[in-house]
Protein backbone atom coordinates (compact mmCIF):
# COMPACT_ATOMS: atom_id res chain seq x y z
CA UNK A 1 0.00 0.00 0.00
CA UNK A 2 1.36 3.40 -0.85
CA UNK A 3 2.23 6.34 1.57
CA UNK A 4 0.02 8.73 1.65
CA UNK A 5 1.37 12.51 2.65
CA UNK A 6 5.11 14.15 3.77
CA UNK A 7 7.72 15.22 1.06
CA UNK A 8 6.73 16.03 -2.86
CA UNK A 9 8.76 13.86 -4.64
CA UNK A 10 7.55 15.45 -8.14
CA UNK A 11 6.73 18.45 -9.99
CA UNK A 12 3.34 19.11 -11.29
CA UNK A 13 4.67 19.21 -14.44
CA UNK A 14 1.67 17.74 -16.77
CA UNK A 15 3.50 17.65 -20.19
CA UNK A 16 0.81 20.26 -21.48
CA UNK A 17 3.31 23.33 -21.47
CA UNK A 18 5.94 24.19 -23.45
CA UNK A 19 8.46 27.18 -23.75
CA UNK A 20 10.45 27.51 -26.86
CA UNK A 21 12.64 30.70 -28.51
CA UNK A 22 9.68 32.64 -30.48
CA UNK A 23 6.04 32.80 -31.20
CA UNK A 24 6.59 31.32 -34.81
CA UNK A 25 8.70 28.07 -33.10
CA UNK A 26 5.54 27.90 -30.15
CA UNK A 27 2.96 27.95 -33.50
CA UNK A 28 5.06 25.67 -35.66
CA UNK A 29 5.62 23.44 -32.71
CA UNK A 30 1.85 23.15 -32.09
CA UNK A 31 1.47 22.63 -35.82
CA UNK A 32 3.57 19.62 -35.68
CA UNK A 33 1.82 18.17 -32.06
CA UNK A 34 -1.06 18.31 -34.23
CA UNK A 35 -0.19 16.42 -37.33
CA UNK A 36 0.97 13.64 -34.92
CA UNK A 37 -2.79 12.82 -34.29
CA UNK A 38 -4.95 14.74 -37.21
CA UNK A 39 -5.33 15.09 -40.67
CA UNK A 40 -5.86 18.77 -41.57
CA UNK A 41 -6.04 20.37 -44.65
CA UNK A 42 -6.38 23.40 -44.50
CA UNK A 43 -6.45 26.49 -41.86
CA UNK A 44 -8.78 29.92 -41.17
CA UNK A 45 -6.58 32.66 -40.31
CA UNK A 46 -8.04 36.37 -39.59
CA UNK A 47 -7.04 38.28 -42.61
CA UNK A 48 -5.32 40.68 -40.67
CA UNK A 49 -1.91 39.01 -39.67
CA UNK A 50 1.77 39.35 -39.89
CA UNK A 51 3.24 36.80 -42.82
CA UNK A 52 5.38 35.71 -39.99
CA UNK A 53 2.19 33.67 -38.57
CA UNK A 54 1.40 31.62 -42.04
CA UNK A 55 5.19 30.92 -42.69
CA UNK A 56 4.54 27.66 -40.59
CA UNK A 57 1.16 26.34 -42.24
CA UNK A 58 3.18 26.75 -45.21
CA UNK A 59 6.17 25.05 -44.29
CA UNK A 60 4.04 22.29 -43.46
CA UNK A 61 1.84 22.01 -46.65
CA UNK A 62 -1.60 23.45 -45.24
CA UNK A 63 -4.02 25.82 -47.00
CA UNK A 64 -4.86 29.22 -45.79
CA UNK A 65 -8.06 30.89 -45.93
CA UNK A 66 -8.62 33.97 -44.26
CA UNK A 67 -12.41 35.36 -41.98
CA UNK A 68 -12.48 39.22 -42.70
CA UNK A 69 -10.93 41.86 -40.28
CA UNK A 70 -11.98 44.84 -40.92
CA UNK A 71 -13.09 48.47 -39.46
CA UNK A 72 -16.44 49.46 -38.88
CA UNK A 73 -17.20 53.02 -37.83
CA UNK A 74 -19.78 52.22 -35.29
CA UNK A 75 -19.21 49.06 -34.01
CA UNK A 76 -15.00 49.24 -34.68
CA UNK A 77 -13.07 46.25 -35.30
CA UNK A 78 -15.03 43.11 -36.39
CA UNK A 79 -14.80 39.99 -37.75
CA UNK A 80 -16.87 37.79 -40.47
CA UNK A 81 -16.60 34.28 -40.87
CA UNK A 82 -16.88 33.07 -44.97
CA UNK A 83 -20.53 32.59 -45.81
CA UNK A 84 -20.08 29.38 -47.01
CA UNK A 85 -19.02 28.26 -43.97
CA UNK A 86 -22.56 28.41 -42.28
CA UNK A 87 -23.73 25.52 -44.60
CA UNK A 88 -25.58 22.91 -42.97
CA UNK A 89 -22.92 20.40 -43.91
CA UNK A 90 -20.28 23.31 -42.44
CA UNK A 91 -19.49 20.82 -39.50
CA UNK A 92 -18.53 17.91 -41.82
CA UNK A 93 -16.30 20.14 -44.02
CA UNK A 94 -14.59 21.88 -41.75
CA UNK A 95 -13.57 18.80 -39.44
CA UNK A 96 -9.98 19.11 -41.02
CA UNK A 97 -9.68 22.40 -40.71
CA UNK A 98 -7.74 24.85 -37.93
CA UNK A 99 -9.43 27.90 -36.81
CA UNK A 100 -6.95 30.44 -35.45
CA UNK A 101 -8.02 33.18 -33.28
CA UNK A 102 -6.38 36.44 -31.37
CA UNK A 103 -7.82 39.64 -30.51
CA UNK A 104 -5.91 42.56 -31.36
CA UNK A 105 -3.85 45.24 -29.58
CA UNK A 106 -4.40 44.40 -25.94
CA UNK A 107 -8.42 44.95 -26.42
CA UNK A 108 -11.11 42.88 -25.99
CA UNK A 109 -13.47 43.98 -28.10
CA UNK A 110 -14.15 42.37 -31.88
CA UNK A 111 -17.33 42.30 -33.28
CA UNK A 112 -18.83 39.13 -34.96
CA UNK A 113 -17.58 36.34 -34.05
CA UNK A 114 -19.87 33.65 -31.84
CA UNK A 115 -18.59 31.35 -29.65
CA UNK A 116 -20.38 28.17 -30.08
CA UNK A 117 -20.71 28.42 -33.64
CA UNK A 118 -16.94 28.43 -34.08
CA UNK A 119 -16.11 25.56 -31.56
CA UNK A 120 -19.39 23.49 -33.69
CA UNK A 121 -17.82 24.27 -37.20
CA UNK A 122 -13.67 23.65 -36.75
CA UNK A 123 -12.17 20.83 -36.22
CA UNK A 124 -9.27 22.34 -34.14
CA UNK A 125 -8.84 25.81 -32.53
CA UNK A 126 -5.76 27.25 -31.58
CA UNK A 127 -5.50 31.03 -30.40
CA UNK A 128 -3.25 33.26 -30.25
CA UNK A 129 -2.92 35.00 -26.97
CA UNK A 130 0.86 37.63 -27.76
CA UNK A 131 -1.60 40.46 -27.83
CA UNK A 132 -4.33 39.46 -25.33
CA UNK A 133 -2.67 37.35 -22.33
CA UNK A 134 -2.67 39.95 -19.83
CA UNK A 135 -6.16 40.93 -20.80
CA UNK A 136 -8.98 39.52 -18.54
CA UNK A 137 -11.07 38.39 -22.06
CA UNK A 138 -13.95 36.10 -20.94
CA UNK A 139 -14.21 34.83 -24.82
CA UNK A 140 -10.74 32.64 -24.85
CA UNK A 141 -12.23 30.82 -21.59
CA UNK A 142 -15.68 30.38 -23.62
CA UNK A 143 -13.95 29.32 -26.85
CA UNK A 144 -12.40 26.32 -25.13
CA UNK A 145 -9.13 26.37 -27.71
CA UNK A 146 -7.26 22.97 -28.18
CA UNK A 147 -4.10 24.91 -27.98
CA UNK A 148 -2.97 28.49 -27.00
CA UNK A 149 0.67 29.99 -27.17
CA UNK A 150 2.23 33.29 -26.25
CA UNK A 151 5.20 35.22 -27.69
CA UNK A 152 6.63 37.27 -24.51
CA UNK A 153 9.16 39.58 -26.05
CA UNK A 154 6.41 41.51 -27.49
CA UNK A 155 5.72 42.96 -24.50
CA UNK A 156 9.08 44.09 -22.83
CA UNK A 157 12.94 43.47 -23.52
CA UNK A 158 13.29 39.54 -23.62
CA UNK A 159 15.89 37.64 -25.45
CA UNK A 160 13.54 34.96 -26.90
CA UNK A 161 10.75 33.19 -25.04
CA UNK A 162 7.11 32.13 -25.63
CA UNK A 163 4.69 29.84 -24.06
CA UNK A 164 2.72 26.83 -25.91
CA UNK A 165 -0.30 25.21 -23.87
CA UNK A 166 -1.87 22.02 -24.87
CA UNK A 167 -5.07 22.07 -22.98
CA UNK A 168 -6.44 18.57 -22.67
CA UNK A 169 -3.40 16.24 -23.57
CA UNK A 170 0.15 16.46 -22.92
CA UNK A 171 2.22 17.09 -26.11
CA UNK A 172 3.67 13.79 -28.51
CA UNK A 173 6.73 15.53 -29.16
CA UNK A 174 9.76 16.50 -27.31
CA UNK A 175 11.51 19.61 -27.97
CA UNK A 176 14.61 20.31 -29.80
CA UNK A 177 18.27 22.13 -28.76
CA UNK A 178 18.64 25.82 -26.93
CA UNK A 179 18.47 28.49 -29.36
CA UNK A 180 21.14 30.05 -27.88
CA UNK A 181 22.90 32.03 -30.48
CA UNK A 182 19.79 33.57 -31.45
CA UNK A 183 19.36 34.68 -27.65
CA UNK A 184 22.96 36.34 -27.69
CA UNK A 185 22.57 38.24 -31.00
CA UNK A 186 19.08 39.88 -29.34
CA UNK A 187 21.08 40.48 -25.82
CA UNK A 188 23.96 42.26 -27.96
CA UNK A 189 21.75 43.92 -29.77
CA UNK A 190 20.07 45.23 -26.72
CA UNK A 191 22.87 46.09 -25.01
CA UNK A 192 23.93 48.17 -27.78
CA UNK A 193 21.12 49.80 -27.87
CA UNK A 194 21.10 50.39 -24.27
CA UNK A 195 24.50 52.23 -24.69
CA UNK A 196 23.10 54.57 -27.02
CA UNK A 197 19.86 55.65 -25.30
CA UNK A 198 22.27 56.08 -22.27
CA UNK A 199 24.31 58.58 -24.37
CA UNK A 200 21.08 59.98 -25.73
CA UNK A 201 20.12 61.18 -21.99
CA UNK A 202 23.46 62.32 -21.19
CA UNK A 203 23.15 64.98 -24.04
CA UNK A 204 20.03 65.95 -22.92
CA UNK A 205 21.58 66.45 -19.46
CA UNK A 206 24.58 68.42 -20.32
CA UNK A 207 24.06 71.31 -22.68
CA UNK A 208 27.82 72.38 -22.90
CA UNK A 209 28.96 68.97 -24.82
CA UNK A 210 30.41 69.12 -27.99
CA UNK A 211 27.80 67.20 -29.81
CA UNK A 212 29.05 67.53 -33.37
CA UNK A 213 31.45 64.37 -33.41
CA UNK A 214 29.78 62.27 -30.64
CA UNK A 215 26.36 62.62 -32.51
CA UNK A 216 28.56 61.42 -35.51
CA UNK A 217 29.42 58.27 -32.93
CA UNK A 218 25.73 57.86 -32.07
CA UNK A 219 24.14 57.95 -35.31
CA UNK A 220 27.04 54.62 -35.78
CA UNK A 221 26.10 53.21 -32.98
CA UNK A 222 22.25 53.27 -33.70
CA UNK A 223 23.61 51.88 -37.64
CA UNK A 224 25.11 48.92 -35.54
CA UNK A 225 22.59 47.87 -32.90
CA UNK A 226 20.15 47.97 -35.44
CA UNK A 227 21.93 45.81 -37.55
CA UNK A 228 22.89 43.18 -34.80
CA UNK A 229 18.63 42.74 -34.50
CA UNK A 230 18.35 42.29 -37.93
CA UNK A 231 20.81 39.43 -37.78
CA UNK A 232 18.99 37.83 -35.30
CA UNK A 233 15.77 37.97 -37.18
CA UNK A 234 17.30 37.23 -40.41
CA UNK A 235 18.70 33.88 -37.91
CA UNK A 236 15.46 33.24 -36.57
CA UNK A 237 14.43 33.16 -40.04
CA UNK A 238 16.17 29.95 -40.63
CA UNK A 239 16.88 28.47 -36.91
CA UNK A 240 13.14 28.57 -35.04
CA UNK A 241 11.73 24.95 -35.19
CA UNK A 242 11.67 23.22 -32.46
CA UNK A 243 14.08 25.51 -30.24
CA UNK A 244 14.32 25.95 -26.49
CA UNK A 245 14.65 29.24 -24.84
CA UNK A 246 17.92 29.44 -22.61
CA UNK A 247 17.66 29.36 -18.85
CA UNK A 248 18.54 33.07 -18.88
CA UNK A 249 15.23 34.00 -20.86
CA UNK A 250 13.15 32.14 -18.54
CA UNK A 251 14.73 33.40 -15.70
CA UNK A 252 13.93 37.14 -17.32
CA UNK A 253 10.25 35.97 -17.64
CA UNK A 254 10.10 34.71 -14.16
CA UNK A 255 11.19 38.08 -13.22
CA UNK A 256 9.11 40.55 -15.04
CA UNK A 257 6.77 42.38 -13.05
CA UNK A 258 4.07 42.08 -14.78
CA UNK A 259 1.40 44.61 -12.69
CA UNK A 260 3.97 47.32 -13.49
CA UNK A 261 3.74 46.58 -17.19
CA UNK A 262 -0.08 46.41 -16.93
CA UNK A 263 -0.38 49.67 -14.75
CA UNK A 264 1.79 51.92 -16.71
CA UNK A 265 0.48 50.32 -20.19
CA UNK A 266 -2.93 51.47 -19.03
CA UNK A 267 -2.32 54.68 -17.92
CA UNK A 268 -0.24 55.77 -20.97
CA UNK A 269 -2.93 54.51 -23.27
CA UNK A 270 -5.57 56.76 -21.61
CA UNK A 271 -3.63 60.05 -22.11
CA UNK A 272 -3.42 58.77 -26.37
CA UNK A 273 -7.25 57.60 -26.22
CA UNK A 274 -7.95 61.12 -24.33
CA UNK A 275 -5.81 63.22 -26.17
CA UNK A 276 -6.42 62.37 -29.75
CA UNK A 277 -10.03 61.45 -29.92
CA UNK A 278 -11.07 64.59 -31.37
CA UNK A 279 -8.67 65.13 -34.56
CA UNK A 280 -10.92 64.16 -37.38
CA UNK A 281 -7.94 63.08 -39.39
CA UNK A 282 -7.77 60.17 -37.46
CA UNK A 283 -9.34 57.16 -36.18
CA UNK A 284 -8.90 55.30 -32.82
CA UNK A 285 -9.46 51.60 -33.80
CA UNK A 286 -10.82 51.33 -30.22
CA UNK A 287 -12.51 54.40 -28.77
CA UNK A 288 -12.20 53.45 -25.15
CA UNK A 289 -10.19 50.87 -23.05
CA UNK A 290 -12.16 48.56 -21.07
CA UNK A 291 -11.14 47.22 -17.21
CA UNK A 292 -10.21 44.41 -19.29
CA UNK A 293 -7.80 45.37 -21.53
CA UNK A 294 -4.02 46.38 -21.75
CA UNK A 295 -2.81 47.91 -24.40
CA UNK A 296 0.00 46.33 -26.38
CA UNK A 297 -0.08 49.22 -28.70
CA UNK A 298 -2.82 52.15 -29.09
CA UNK A 299 -3.81 51.67 -32.51
CA UNK A 300 -4.85 54.38 -34.91
CA UNK A 301 -6.24 54.95 -38.71
CA UNK A 302 -4.83 57.63 -40.44
CA UNK A 303 -7.60 58.80 -43.51
CA UNK A 304 -4.97 60.31 -45.40
CA UNK A 305 -1.07 60.03 -46.04
CA UNK A 306 -0.17 57.67 -43.06
CA UNK A 307 3.18 57.59 -44.14
CA UNK A 308 3.37 61.17 -44.52
CA UNK A 309 2.29 61.33 -40.78
CA UNK A 310 5.13 58.28 -39.57
CA UNK A 311 7.44 60.20 -41.24
CA UNK A 312 6.61 63.17 -39.08
CA UNK A 313 6.89 61.36 -35.80
CA UNK A 314 10.15 59.65 -37.01
CA UNK A 315 11.58 63.24 -37.42
CA UNK A 316 10.64 64.12 -34.04
CA UNK A 317 12.64 60.64 -32.40
CA UNK A 318 9.27 58.99 -32.28
CA UNK A 319 9.04 55.30 -34.16
CA UNK A 320 5.88 53.68 -34.19
CA UNK A 321 5.55 50.79 -36.49
CA UNK A 322 2.76 49.59 -38.69
CA UNK A 323 0.76 46.03 -38.19
CA UNK A 324 1.71 44.66 -40.57
CA UNK A 325 2.91 44.65 -43.88
CA UNK A 326 0.96 43.10 -46.90
CA UNK A 327 2.44 39.98 -47.53
CA UNK A 328 2.28 37.80 -51.22
CA UNK A 329 -0.29 35.83 -48.92
CA UNK A 330 -2.90 38.17 -48.39
CA UNK A 331 -3.42 39.16 -51.88
CA UNK A 332 -7.10 38.06 -52.16
CA UNK A 333 -8.28 39.23 -49.15
CA UNK A 334 -11.44 41.96 -49.07
CA UNK A 335 -10.52 45.18 -49.75
CA UNK A 336 -12.23 46.40 -46.71
CA UNK A 337 -9.78 43.93 -45.11
CA UNK A 338 -6.20 45.38 -46.91
CA UNK A 339 -7.99 49.44 -45.45
CA UNK A 340 -6.08 47.94 -42.04
CA UNK A 341 -2.89 47.84 -43.88
CA UNK A 342 -2.94 50.89 -45.50
CA UNK A 343 -4.29 53.32 -42.58
CA UNK A 344 -3.11 51.56 -39.41
CA UNK A 345 -0.01 53.04 -37.35
CA UNK A 346 0.46 51.49 -34.07
CA UNK A 347 1.33 54.01 -30.97
CA UNK A 348 3.99 52.87 -28.57
CA UNK A 349 2.31 53.04 -24.86
CA UNK A 350 4.62 50.82 -23.33
CA UNK A 351 6.11 50.89 -19.29
CA UNK A 352 9.37 52.48 -20.68
CA UNK A 353 7.87 55.93 -21.11
CA UNK A 354 5.66 58.08 -19.04
CA UNK A 355 2.21 60.17 -19.59
CA UNK A 356 5.17 63.23 -20.44
CA UNK A 357 5.94 60.82 -23.12
CA UNK A 358 2.90 60.42 -24.27
CA UNK A 359 1.43 63.76 -24.40
CA UNK A 360 4.77 64.32 -26.95
CA UNK A 361 3.20 62.12 -29.19
CA UNK A 362 -0.03 63.48 -28.93
CA UNK A 363 1.67 67.11 -29.62
CA UNK A 364 3.41 65.63 -32.70
CA UNK A 365 0.35 64.17 -34.23
CA UNK A 366 -1.52 67.34 -34.07
CA UNK A 367 1.58 69.09 -35.36
CA UNK A 368 1.43 66.88 -38.51
CA UNK A 369 -2.11 67.52 -38.95
CA UNK A 370 -2.06 71.33 -38.28
CA UNK A 371 0.93 71.84 -40.36
CA UNK A 372 -1.22 70.25 -43.33
CA UNK A 373 -4.23 72.02 -42.92
CA UNK A 374 -2.71 75.31 -43.06
CA UNK A 375 -0.60 74.01 -46.13
CA UNK A 376 -4.03 73.64 -47.90
CA UNK A 377 -5.18 76.84 -46.56
CA UNK A 378 -2.39 78.79 -48.55
CA UNK A 379 -3.21 76.50 -51.89
CA UNK A 380 -6.38 77.64 -51.41
CA UNK A 381 -5.89 81.13 -51.04
CA UNK A 382 -3.12 81.24 -53.79
CA UNK A 383 -5.99 79.41 -56.27
CA UNK A 384 -8.64 81.74 -55.31
CA UNK A 385 -6.17 85.13 -55.97
CA UNK A 386 -5.11 83.93 -59.22
CA UNK A 387 -8.23 82.89 -60.31
CA UNK A 388 -9.88 86.21 -59.57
Amino acid sequence: MAEIGSEFWEAADTGKKKYLISGRAALEYIIRDILEEHSVDSVLMPSYCCYTMLEPFVRHGIKIRFYDIFYDEEKGLCAKLPEEDYTEVSKENHDNEIFYYMTFFGFSQLSGLDVKQIRDIYGLIIVDRTHSWLSDSTFQVEIDADYTYISFRKWTGFYGIAEAIKQHAPFVLELGTVGSEYSEHRKEAMMMKNDYIKWQRTIEVDEHLSHATEIAEAEGQKKNYLNKYDEAEDFLDEHYVGNKPTTECVYQLLLADWNFVKGQRRTNAVVLLQGLRDIPEIKLMYGEQSEMDVPLFVPILVKDDRDGLRRHLINKQIYCPVHWPLSKYHQNISNQGKEIYNREISLVCDQRYTEEDMNRIVDAIKDFFDKKSVACEQVTNIRDYVCN
